[in-house]
């Protein structure tokens, strides 16, 4: 689908909007459309994500829910224009809606206005309800980085750390800003504790990005070298670099692993 038909299905949307409630059929119809295009989601299939949620939408075009989710769907696929108008309803429909607002948050994040999408994750994190506030706590630091507070930054992610041991990210933001500003114990210390709560919860590892493995491979084999342990950054790049691997982090392993042999 052409970024034309993306725009052109979301005025469409935009004007269904303004008609009354759905019935209870087209309700129930439109949250079987929703729950496959989280599966599809899931899967990695972006376009037949859209597709079914945007069958939702145009079923029940009041509910946040569905106007979330497909601001979430035109985030994953680049299209930030669409996904400001979506979350933007989702928020309108469902004022207090935090996982709207954590999900807005990091689009704003990805468009440089920090302030505004720290002001989201506030909002996330004031419903005591809301089941993730590590993913709020942790985004929020980020953006705080992202705006050259590195003091906030490490307070929110660290909070989000040590509530949910589980929030790999937080590990590798903690030791990304090790990695720019050169302490390699902060890179060390975080990229163990990914290793133990990530790569360690066979699950988990399985759920996780290569790309997102590779990162924090590379990120430890910077702060080993910087440490003066060559044989254990050795085996860090090594790990990463993967010679059939796209993204960023494969090369940097291989072009570091040459400078040791």
């Amino acid at each position: 689908m052409s970024t034309s038909r993306f725009i052109a299905a979301a005025a469409l949307l935009a004007l269904a909007a303004c008609a009354g409630p759905a019935s209870e059929a087209d309700q129930q119809t439109a949250r079987i459309h929703h729950d496959i295009a989280i599966n599809s989601l899931d899967r990695g299939d972006m376009r037949g994500a859209l597709r079914e949620m945007l069958i939702a939408a145009d079923l029940d075009p009041q509910n946040p829910q569905v106007q979330q989710a497909l601001g979430l769907v035109f985030h994953a696929m680049g299209h930030s224009d669409e996904a400001l108008v979506h979350y933007q309803k989702a928020l309108e429909l469902k004022p207090a809606y935090s996982e709207a607002h954590n999900n807005f948050g990091i689009l704003l994040i990805d468009l440089g206005r920090y302030d505004e999408a720290i002001e989201h994750f506030k909002k996330a994190l004031a419903d005591i309800l809301y089941q993730t506030p590590s993913l709020a706590e942790g985004n929020m630091g980020w953006a705080w980085y992202k705006k050259g507070d590195v003091d906030k930054a490490r307070l929110h992610l660290r909070n989000a750390v040590a509530q949910n041991a589980r929030f790999c990210r937080g590990y590798l933001w903690l030791a990304r800003i090790g990695v720019d500003r050169s302490e390699p114990a902060e890179i060390v210390t975080n990229g163990k504790r990914f290793e133990k709560h990530c790569m360690g919860d066979v699950a988990l590892a399985k759920t996780l990005p290569a790309e997102y493995v590779r990162e924090m491979q590379y990120y430890l084999g910077v702060g080993y070298l910087k440490q003066g342990d060559r044989e254990s950054a050795r085996k860090a790049f090594a790990a990463c670099a993967v010679v059939d691997a796209s993204g960023e982090f494969a090369p940097k392993c291989v072009s570091s692993l040459r400078t040791l042999e």
